[in-house]
């Protein structure tokens, strides 16, 4: 990976963004730093100062210039390094006694430097300054100064400190974010690997992950849901389309064969008839077959629900009820039918897929239940919930056949000697999901119960 697509990643971006913030924290807390504390051993300099003048001053006072100007000469000759200056002058401002001469006077602080006085300027660093302020006495002036070597040797510290301190600030989290850049971008070319090979045909491939549960993690776990899903729709595909083929298989086969018959053995225009009318029923089987597939393909892609409006969920299953009840009766079936609310229930949904849903589960039961089965209808209401419950007596589904039977084309009867297509619980799951409804086929004992739980809109 080349440098300028490593310090394109997200990661060392965000790292050198910190690093950024880091710097400007450091530099603002260093000047705060720096200059309080440089200001504090200024005050401490001047304070001193300050304070030996007050001294000499009262020796003055106390016990005469002349002894003065032996102290001044005493702390001028004691002074390590001459870190103090100091300059006595008399009343006709010449130099009594000192470490320098032929300073010149001004008022209040005022910073000296060490090459301004020959007799000190070998003493000490060349670079030396003092903070000086003159004093005027009774019998003469007195200057005294202070060596500002301690604050010129903190504020170089301190700088020394800063540069290390932005160093690090920059050169770690750069590197940090470089390695995390490597990493994200290692796992980011892993996930590309897995989306080429799926795109070159191996549907089994799966993405990496790390455990780690962050973003990539994340997306690592969404493809692979979607790539299952993606392998689940093409076993779908491959099974519908060998079903499909079985399916048309038979009536292409009865029609090719019935109308090689009446070729060969055909002697009259009813003959004739008759055979064309049985092909045209075969005819019928094929195209019911692809319109089902069709109504199944639109209500998934959600065609329908530009006509949701309010249903009344009791109204609709009682009249599915009055007019399958009697069919039931008339197929030697028993049929009972028990719609609990009192007060309407409403539904968002379209009514006629509503009524679609409905009769096809009632008709599966007649068509695949004996005689003297039994065939009943629920409705119940509680809370935000409405649970309509479709139940027979007769042979049942297997429970590990419960989830294939809403595959398109899928029938419990391999051998698809018997008529029917395979698609009316699809169907049904179709419209359930499109209506957000809940679908669960359970053991009736015997028998199958169909449970779909709507959610319960404001009457």
């Amino acid at each position: 990976m080349r440098i300028n697509q490593l310090y394109g990643r997200t990661a060392i971006r965000l790292a050198l963004a910190f690093s950024a913030l880091f710097v400007m924290a450091v530099l603002v807390l260093f000047t705060i730093l720096y200059v309080s504390l440089t200001q504090s051993l200024q005050d401490r300099l001047h304070q001193r100062v300050l304070e030996a003048q007050d001294a000499l001053a009262a020796v003055e006072r106390e016990q005469g210039f002349d002894n003065l100007m032996a102290v001044v000469a005493s702390e001028a000759a004691s002074v390590r390094e001459s870190d103090s200056i100091f300059l006595l002058l008399d009343q006709k401002g010449e130099a009594v006694v000192g470490n320098i001469q032929n300073a010149e006077k001004f008022q209040g602080w005022r910073i000296l430097d060490r090459a301004q006085f020959p007799a000190i300027q070998n003493i000490g660093q060349p670079d030396d300054r003092f903070f000086a302020i003159w004093a005027q006495l009774k019998h003469g002036e007195l200057l005294v100064g202070a060596n500002t070597r301690v604050i010129t040797e903190t504020q170089n510290t301190l700088l020394h400190g800063l540069m290390w301190g932005i160093a690090f600030a920059i050169i770690i989290p750069a590197l940090f974010g470089t390695h995390l850049a490597w990493q994200a971008q290692r796992r980011i070319d892993a996930l590309g690997s897995t989306l080429s090979a799926v795109a070159a045909g191996k549907i089994g491939e799966r993405a990496p992950i790390t455990g780690t549960r962050d973003d990539l993690d994340h997306v690592a776990s969404q493809i692979n849901r979607m790539l299952d899903q993606l392998g689940r729709l093409i076993q779908s595909v491959n099974e519908t389309s060998s079903d499909i083929a079985h399916d048309l298989k038979h009536p292409m086969g009865r029609l090719r064969q019935r109308l090689e018959v009446a070729r060969a053995n055909a002697q009259s225009v009813d003959e004739f008839r008759d055979v064309i009318c049985g092909a045209l029923d075969e005819i019928d089987t094929i195209v019911d077959t692809f319109e089902a597939l069709l109504r199944i393909t639109q209500i998934e892609a959600g065609a329908g629900k530009q006509r949701f409006a309010p249903v009344d969920l009791k109204a609709l299953l009682g009249n599915v009820a009055d007019i399958y009840g009697p069919v039931i009766e008339d197929e030697g079936l028993n049929f009972d039918c028990m719609i609990e609310p009192e007060q309407p229930v409403m539904v968002q949904g379209d009514r006629e897929l509503l009524t679609q849903l409905f009769a096809n589960i009632i008709e599966n039961s007649i068509r695949h239940c004996p005689q003297g089965t039994n065939v009943s209808v629920r409705l119940l209401a509680a809370g935000g919930k409405i649970v309509a419950t479709l139940s027979d007596t007769g042979p049942g589904i297997p429970e590990g056949e419960r989830d294939k039977v809403f595959q398109r084309l899928y029938r419990l009867e391999k051998s698809r000697s018997r008529p029917g297509s395979g698609l009316g619980l699809s169907l049904v799951s179709a419209i359930v999901e499109l209506h957000g409804a809940k679908i669960e086929l359970g053991d009736n004992r015997p028998g199958l119960c169909v449970a779909i739980a709507f959610p319960r809109i404001a009457a």
